[in-house]
């Protein structure tokens, strides 16, 4: 059980006492920052393992929030660490790009705008996971489209 918590909260970033959500995604930025300078141009192998992460974190998410007896704890921050990380999916390395994703993302996971919000009914770490992946989604498809334009 100690390895499922240390892996839903992020090493127990998400025991921070203010913001976990937000925290876990801060904690995401240079993960992703060092795994995309180590392997700039492999898009679809970050996509492999954001999907794998996925699985994993809806899989242990389900565990961990029956162990702690709540049906989506704050704690548990696997979710925003994954969307952060498909919002950044074949980001270029702009500091605008990067600070425009993890706020746009952030406000997505807060504000959860329709189908985001409604994901969470999914049961158990499949709810947990869903509105992040979907912000996460969302955020990716709006950047690559300014990106793109500019």
């Amino acid at each position: 059980m100690r390895f499922l918590l240390a892996f839903t909260t992020v090493a127990f970033a998400g025991r921070a006492p203010l913001a976990p959500g937000t925290v876990g995604s801060l904690v995401a930025l240079p993960v992703i920052f060092v795994w995309q300078f180590l392997f700039p141009e492999r898009a679809l192998l970050t996509l492999f393992v954001i999907l794998i992460l996925a699985l994993l974190g809806a899989l242990a998410s389900t565990r961990v929030a029956h162990q702690l007896d709540r049906e989506d704890p704050q704690e548990i921050v696997i979710d925003e660490f994954v969307g952060q990380w498909l919002a950044l999916l074949a980001a270029p390395m702009l500091w605008w790009y990067w600070l425009a994703a993890f706020i746009m993302f952030r406000i997505f996971d807060i504000w959860k705008p329709s189908i985001i919000g409604r994901s969470q009914d999914l049961p158990g770490g499949w709810g947990i996971m869903a509105d992040d992946v979907l912000a996460g989604l969302l955020t990716f498809l709006i950047l690559q489209g300014v990106h793109a334009v500019l």
